[in-house]
């Protein structure tokens, strides 16, 4: 128990060191990360509506947040990061949007009563998950009964994929933990005690560089990624060769329900 513990702080502060660098180029470089049609596509998927309260769990700088505010009664977004949640307000101002809160908080032990929210969800953070399924269970704690509990993220497709794509990411960011495939994705939410009603997919592609200058990888990392897609001749991760390449991103959208 002490060495979980030892572990998940040490992964605690890879965090906050990643994320309080990125807080800004996540929010404003990276168009991908609030692309209005998978923000639509999200909202549909899990039911957003006028009488819904929503928890965004993960939810930094708050674009999805404030995606979802525009169409909920209520959204919360809970981060780790504080620099994070300063976006996420400077967003929530910009939106001139009210009904919206944020806080600071642990994911794996939410600050917030049981059955409090009709909707909780989490976008792009099962991968920085040391304890993933943990996180889900609390996210089922809040929910209300008959609430939908989504999870959005990438999936990998084989064993290929996965080695290529969990090394280039932990090159990249070194708080990547694993992205999981979608029968494991799947898996864990019925583990979590979730009945799965929905699932969506859509492309995530970012411009290689884009995605190098929003990030900050070790000194010979961004060199070795290079090459990597370079040499990715199949097509695992990427699309395009030279100042025309992508990292492309599969996405799952899984809503289940709390029983």
């Amino acid at each position: 128990m002490v060495a979980e513990i030892k572990k998940q702080e040490k992964h605690n502060k890879r965090i906050l060191q990643q994320f309080t660098r990125q807080a800004i180029p996540f929010s404003r470089k990276v168009p991908a990360h609030s692309n209005q049609a998978a923000f639509n596509l999200i909202i549909k998927a899990a039911g957003i509506n006028k009488k819904d309260t929503v928890l965004d769990v993960a939810c930094g700088p708050g674009m999805m947040s404030c995606a979802m505010a525009q169409k909920a009664k209520h959204v919360t977004g809970i981060d780790l990061v504080p620099k994070m949640l300063k976006q996420a307000r400077l967003l929530r101002r910009e939106g001139k949007l009210s009904n919206m809160d944020f806080k600071q908080g642990d994911v794996y032990s939410l600050p917030f009563a049981d059955a409090s929210f009709s909707a909780v969800v989490t976008r792009f953070s099962v991968h920085h998950f040391l304890r993933p399924l943990g996180v889900l269970k609390e996210m089922k704690r809040v929910a209300a009964p008959k609430g939908r509990v989504a999870v959005i993220d990438v999936f990998t497709k084989s064993r290929a994929h996965s080695r290529l794509h969990n090394l280039l990411e932990k090159l990249r960011d070194d708080s990547h933990v694993k992205a999981l495939s979608l029968p494991q994705l799947k898996n864990m939410m019925r583990s979590a005690g979730l009945r799965l009603i929905k699932t969506a997919f859509y492309q995530l592609a970012i411009e290689l560089e884009s995605q190098l200058s929003a990030s900050f990888p070790k000194p010979g990392c961004a060199d070795r990624i290079r090459r990597l897609v370079h040499n990715d001749k199949p097509g695992l991760v990427s699309t395009g060769r030279g100042k025309d390449t992508f990292l492309v991103y599969p996405i799952v959208i899984l809503v289940g329900e709390k029983s």
